[in-house]
């Protein structure tokens, strides 16, 4: 008896340590792990908030309930349920309840009340639950998540894929702080641009103060009066000698950290910490310049998509992928993938040394939101932005992909009016949300029936086009059309590919891919894919996974991965 007692005693102290730990590390609470969940197109959503006659099963946030066999087919309404306490050092607290991504449109109800609704299934948002929820008792919180929105050919993975939390602020926080800092190469100089956004929870105005230093060298400080209940954005800029800075690159990825704190009277209210990378990704005639340097760069498009992981995109998965493309293959430069990636992705190839463009998931002949004045694909695009723009690895942000008519035939097709609009609009708003990076749209028309005209061409910085035909004459074809700017051969296939093991890649294809190199407008080639994923776009085999990648969805090698290992190292010989 003795015994027992000293386990239970034990166990107890183990789990009053872990409670503790978890309310109060760094005033946040992951919402993590099992909830519970009904996949249901007919109940009704009341009844569910209420929590009536409901038989729950479980499910693991982050997650994907398509990749349980039960729910591997289900398209529509999931429902997940879960209590939580708050923790009672944040009594005078903000409190917020974040999602990093739930796919595609949801709605989030505390406590029986609806919050609101988001959507799009990449970026984050966030509730201020602070007069919602109380303390010292359980509250409950009720999300929806709907996958029934598709687009494109990759698999439309369902639920709450990325992490949940809850976090405690003071009154004034800070949304973000974003930081351009850009070689000058004629002056030797450094220059750079914080820009804060703080905001006020508070019933007074409130007058806050800035304090910034990178790698513990403090920079100069910012005074911002702020109104109540709103936020306010300013921003101040310094320079560095050249010689003094470390620059980022993709043979060397040094970053920075930049750490900010905000003292409201005094009293220290929040902080922050990012890290940034010293690089300048610019265009200059037909050619890429990394820090003054023309390169030329090589990639292999990568799908978020795994059968065990679904889109969730778990370190390990991630670090072996992007390790494997860039060390084994010797990629630098790619649009992985038609959407918002996620975050850890986007610190991963920070500190590889992985250069990306992004991309919101506007795609296809009959993509409702390319329509010009489209404030949902603006929401994106800022979600996006605001959320990575301090990623060195991100120096161009993509409008879309393959729009297109579906009259006339193949080989002739074109833009429509409105999505020719859409593509012009998208870019100079991107502008205006950041002007430090490159603007690109991916096209497979500028070689059909596309002009100048109906064609976008005078906005971007450089041309992205998707071959899968014959990528000599497709290239020439675009460059005779549109001259004067750099291409990038976004996807290029042949064939496309086969399963694994002995699918190989088609002769021609690697002839393609070889004589690209002898063009000097044609920065780069990205095959598509780096995986094999699953589908239900036509076309996909009876297993479900398109078989379009060097690996399998697995990440079994073809021997594709070979051949193309070996075509890349003539592009860097």
């Amino acid at each position: 008896m003795k015994a027992l007692f000293n386990i239970l005693i034990l166990l107890f102290l183990v789990t009053a340590c872990t409670s503790s730990q978890e309310e109060n590390s760094n005033n946040q609470l992951s919402l993590n792990g099992t909830w519970q969940f009904i996949a249901s197109n007919k109940l009704n959503e009341n009844s569910i908030v209420k929590n009536k006659d409901i038989q729950w099963d479980t499910i693991q946030v982050p997650g994907n309930w398509d990749t349980r066999k039960r729910y591997s087919e289900y398209e529509g309404k999931g429902y997940y349920y879960k209590q939580f306490k708050v923790p009672t050092n944040w009594e005078k607290k903000q409190i917020h309840l974040k999602f990093n991504a739930v796919y595609e449109t949801a709605k989030v109800w505390l406590n029986g009340e609806l919050l609101g609704k988001h959507i799009g299934g990449y970026t984050p948002f966030e509730f201020n639950i602070t007069d919602k929820v109380t303390t010292g008792n359980l509250n409950s919180i009720v999300v929806m998540a709907d996958n029934s929105y598709k687009r494109g050919a990759w698999w439309a993975w369902g639920g709450i894929s990325r992490d949940v939390n809850l976090f405690a602020t003071e009154e004034v926080r800070i949304i973000y702080q974003h930081i351009t800092s850009e070689p000058d190469f004629v002056n030797n100089k450094v220059n750079y641009t914080i820009k804060y956004k703080l905001e006020n929870n508070g019933n007074k105005e409130a007058s806050a103060k800035v304090y910034s230093n990178i790698n513990g060298v403090e920079v100069d400080s910012l005074e911002m009066l702020i109104k109540a209940k709103s936020n306010a954005i300013s921003s101040i800029k310094f320079q560095k000698e050249l010689a003094n800075v470390k620059l980022w690159h993709f043979n060397n990825p040094y970053l920075y950290e930049l750490n900010s704190i905000v003292k409201v009277e005094n009293s220290r209210v929040d902080s922050v910490s990012d890290k940034f990378g010293v690089r300048k990704f610019e265009v200059r005639g037909e050619q890429f310049f990394l820090n003054n340097k023309a390169v030329r760069m090589n990639g292999v498009n990568r799908v978020h998509d795994h059968p065990d992981y679904g889109n969730t995109e778990p370190d390990h998965l991630i670090k072996s992928d992007l390790l494997d493309i860039k060390n084994n293959l010797g990629c630098n430069f790619s649009r992985l993938m038609h959407a918002p990636l996620s975050k850890n992705i986007l610190k991963f190839c920070d500190s590889i040394g992985f250069l990306l463009v992004e991309e919101i998931p506007v795609w296809g002949e009959n993509d409702p939101q390319s329509k010009p004045n489209n404030p949902l694909t603006k929401k994106w695009m800022k979600e996006m932005i605001e959320r990575d723009y301090n990623h060195p690895s991100v120096v161009a942000w993509s409008v879309g992909n393959e729009l297109r008519t579906t009259e006339p035939k193949w080989g002739m097709q074109h833009l429509t009016n409105d999505q020719y609009e859409y593509v012009n609009e998208m870019i100079d708003y991107t502008s205006s949300l950041d002007n430090s990076r490159l603007k690109t749209y991916v096209s497979n028309t500028s070689y059909q029936g596309g002009e100048i005209g109906n064609e976008p061409y005078e906005n971007l910085d450089f041309l992205c086009v998707n071959s899968y035909g014959n990528a000599i004459k497709i290239i020439e074809n675009v460059y005779e059309k549109f001259p004067n700017k750099p291409i990038f051969v976004s996807e290029i296939g042949r064939g496309q590919i086969g399963p694994a093991p002995d699918a190989q890649l088609q002769e021609d294809l690697i002839d393609f891919m070889k004589n690209l190199k002898n063009y000097p407008y044609v920065t780069g080639i990205s095959i598509w894919s780096y995986n094999d994923y699953r589908s239900n776009y036509k076309g996909t085999p009876d297993s479900g996974f398109r078989e379009w990648g060097i690996v399998d969805e697995k990440r079994n090698r073809k021997k594709a991965y070979y051949q193309l290992q070996e075509v890349y190292k003539e592009w860097q010989d």
